[in-house]
């Protein structure tokens, strides 16, 4: 295995870049275990850095996309993520960039991130054990394959802020169908890896400890492929998806986020995410909301627990 990391951006990248010579394939590892491998708005670069070496990369006929540790990833990292710093105590005019910097980002940004991870011309398997939360649910869900470990929990909890369905709605419908995908970003509902398998939202569900295993058949698998072969159909693979609509799926939750997300009216009586965020914290944050949460009726499946504390 040979470390590459130091291509990526940065002094001290989120992201840990390996090949494997020998299987033909890469590593992406989301390295942050102390968060819980929750993503920093930094990350985006070192994201496009990696693909564009993978790509140009021969040898390299499949990804592997993994986190360090006992968890995928737990969200977001919610310390200035979309030019809104909620742990300042500054006025809100100077957190927060101005609407047309943070529809740039958003609407330029995702499709040369996230869109690049769904359109890379090198096949990507996503490896997932623990949690596997919003931003970790929408980087699963743009690896060509997902094989989970059977105990991950996997969902949007970060719907459960408030916003309810602002995010990349057409590849999780075309996967899940409209309404286990509604009950997903409204109830804040987490699956198991089994229940994912059932529903389609990942390839297959393995006991923890053959998760590996099995990751790396796929690789030799797809090994076994000429390089050439594999591009080409990917490429056909991203044109079909561009004409079912899927790509569009970037650019309206870019805009959804930059005009609605964190724009929302509060009532009196409703618990106010962001607010108590800025005045309390991240952490108290989190937690009120996980309080809330397991004061409410259950209903199977719809699990809040303490191992998703941190990220969105």
């Amino acid at each position: 295995m040979e470390d590459f990391t130091h291509i990526l951006p940065g002094d001290k990248p989120f992201y840990k870049y390996e090949k494997d010579r020998k299987e033909k394939c890469a590593f992406l590892t989301l390295n942050r275990p102390e968060k819980r491998n929750a993503v920093p708005e930094s990350a985006d670069e070192e994201l496009v850095a990696a693909i564009d070496d993978w790509e140009n990369d021969d040898n390299v006929k499949s990804v592997i996309v993994i986190g360090n540790g006992k968890h995928f990833c737990g969200g977001h990292d919610l310390g200035g993520w979309g030019g809104l710093d909620m742990t300042s105590d500054a006025p809100r005019s100077e957190r927060r960039d101005p609407q047309r910097v943070q529809l740039t980002r958003q609407i330029v940004g995702r499709p040369r991130t996230l869109g690049r991870l769904f359109l890379s011309m090198k096949p990507t398997i996503a490896a997932v054990r623990g949690v596997c939360i919003e931003m970790g649910n929408m980087i699963q869900l743009y690896c060509d394959m997902t094989i989970a470990s059977e105990t991950a929990r996997i969902g949007n909890l970060g719907q459960t802020i408030g916003i309810s369905g602002i995010t990349t709605a057409r590849p999780y419908i075309s996967l899940i169908g409209q309404k286990r995908y509604r009950e997903m970003v409204t109830t804040g509902k987490l699956v198991s890896g089994k229940e994912a398998e059932l529903w389609g939202l990942v390839n297959r569900a393995v006991p923890d400890d053959q998760l590996e295993a099995e990751v790396m058949a796929t690789v030799r698998r797809i090994a076994l492929l000429p390089i050439d072969g594999i591009v080409t159909g990917k490429a056909f693979t991203a044109l079909v998806y561009s004409e079912m609509g899927l790509v569009a799926s970037f650019i309206e939750a870019g805009f959804g986020h930059s005009l609605g997300a964190f724009k929302l009216a509060h009532e009196e009586d409703e618990f106010h995410f962001f607010k108590t965020a800025r005045e309390e914290g991240i952490s108290a944050a989190i937690g009120a909301r996980n309080q809330r949460y397991r004061e409410a009726p259950i209903s199977r499946g719809l699990i809040i627990g303490e191992e998703a504390g941190i990220g969105f």
